[in-house]
Order: C-alpha cells, then structure tokens, then sequence
C-alpha cells in the first residue's frame, strides 16, 4: 500500500470514529426521540454527526476543505433531481400496499384510499415533496459525510463495488444505537437488535448506490439530500396512509420488523437500476 493510500485509510477511520462517537455519545447521554430540549439537540447533532466528521477529519489531517460538492449544478442535471425525488414517492408507494397484502388477509386498496381522491393524493404527495424540499438542509448532515467523503475516499483505495458495500455497511451500523432503541423496527422481534442491523445495512448498501449515483452524475451533493429527504418523510406518511385501514396499532406494533422490512426491501429494489448505471459507467464529475 502506498503512502498516499495509508494517508487515506487514516482520514476514513478517523471520520468513521468520529461520526459513530457523536451518535454513541448523544445516545449514551440523552436516549433517543426523548421530548426534551437536549434530546431535541442530541437529535440535531446526530443529523449533523457525519458532516461533522467530514470538517473534523479535514482539520485533523491538514487535508483542506476545497470541495466541488457544494454546487447545486442544476445546468443540464434537472432530471436527476426528479428522479431523486420520484424514485422514494414510487417505492413507497408500491411498498406499503405490497406489505398489506403479505401480512393480512382482507387488504382492500379501495379500503386503504378511504374515499380519497386522486386530486387529494396527489396533494399530500406534493405536500411531502414540499416539507423534503425545505427539509433537505438537515439531510445535508449524513450526505456531506457519506457521499462527499467517505464514499469517494473508499473508492480511492479499493475498486467501487467494495466501496459500495463497505460505504453501506459503515452508514447502515452507524444506526445501530437507533436501531437498539427500536427506530425503524421496535424491539418486540425475535431477531431484535441483529435482525435490524442487518436489514438497515442492505437498505444502506443499495441506497447508498443510488445516492452516489446521483452525486455523480449531477458533481453535487443537493440531489442526495432531496432524496434523502423524500425517503424519510414519505415512508412513514404512506405506510400510514395505504396500513391505517387494514392494520391495528398493536398489530402493526407486534409485526413492525417484517413490516417495515418489506418497505425497505422494496425500497433496495428500486435502487438497483442506478447500481447497475454506477458499476458499469464513469463517473461524470
């Protein structure tokens, strides 16, 4: 290895310590979702851990902080916030009624519309994209971490596809500590904190590919962020929207790991296609 490379690796454990430090640290002091000032603050910088680590990691090394990243780039690359916005709207869409036919028997999609329009769908969708779009600073706290920096520094000493996987894998067990208190899947699952782990690390992994893709063919990190955004606000809103008439609470509570793994294993499959892109093309900036 060369010297260069060793250089690499430093700055790459350094940032992974760091932003897995501020979570373990935040979580370790304050809980997690607790409903105070400090628990709304630990949440914040938790948001914020990898971009933290990124500033961090520069300053340490001496690396400096020159960075194309920060352009919006919006000349000739509007199709990709698009798509980085409709990709999340479509999976989960599609998801959460895939998920009410698995796990009950009399799922009604008429049922779960409860009378809504197409008008008035269409308006919640807008309104998600909306609250993403004025959102999407907060989001900007992972994606300046995991796709400006710590995915190209992995692709730097190792051939892409690990990189992939090994950027997936560090960003999906970043979330361990939520994961331990029940984010995303509780913890009434027989496979409960692994099962988790491991179904966050294969959500990480795949989109992490489309995330990158997108970082790369627009040479700005804005796009990830909106997507980013989108992901995360919209999975709760239409899991409720499309489950609220077929699931109870305390049903939806007792199978939350199978539930919302299905959400997020087809939420992996959409990303596949921009897997593909980003394997078998070069990196436009």
């Amino acid at each position: 290895m060369t010297s260069e490379k060793k250089i690499t690796v430093i700055r790459i454990l350094i940032f992974t310590a760091i932003s897995y430090g501020i979570v373990i640290a935040c979580v370790s002091l304050f809980g997690y979702l607790q409903d105070t000032i400090s628990g709304n603050l630990s949440q914040l910088a938790i948001a914020f851990a990898p971009a933290i680590a990124n500033y961090l990691t520069r300053l340490i090394t001496k690396e400096g902080f020159m960075d194309p990243l920060y352009a919006a780039n919006f000349r000739g690359n509007i199709r990709y916030y698009v798509i980085a916005a409709a990709v999340p709207i479509i999976a989960f869409i599609i998801s959460p009624i895939i998920a009410g036919n698995v796990m009950t028997d009399n799922y009604s999609l008429s049922k779960a519309l409860n009378g809504d329009t197409a008008a008035e769908f269409t308006c919640i969708i807008l309104q998600i994209v909306s609250l993403s779009a004025l959102m999407f600073p907060l989001y900007f706290g992972e994606e300046y971490g995991w796709r400006a920096y710590l995915t190209p520094k992995l692709e730097s000493v190792m051939k892409k596809p690990a990189a992939i996987i090994v950027s997936g894998i560090i960003w999906g067990m970043w979330h361990a500590p939520l994961v331990y208190f029940g984010h995303n899947f509780g913890t009434e699952y027989s496979l409960y904190p692994w099962g988790g782990y491991a179904m966050m690390c294969v959500l990480c992994i795949f989109m992490g590919c489309l995330l990158t893709w997108l970082t790369e063919r627009t040479g700005s990190i804005y796009p990830a962020c909106i997507c980013h955004a989108v992901h995360n606000n919209i999975a709760n809103t239409m899991s409720a929207f499309f489950l609220a008439e077929s699931m109870t609470e305390k049903f939806f509570l007792a199978k939350q790991f199978e539930i919302s793994s299905i959400l997020l294993l087809v939420m992996s499959a959409f990303c596949i296609p921009s897997a593909i892109m980003l394997l078998c093309s070069r990196k436009k900036a």
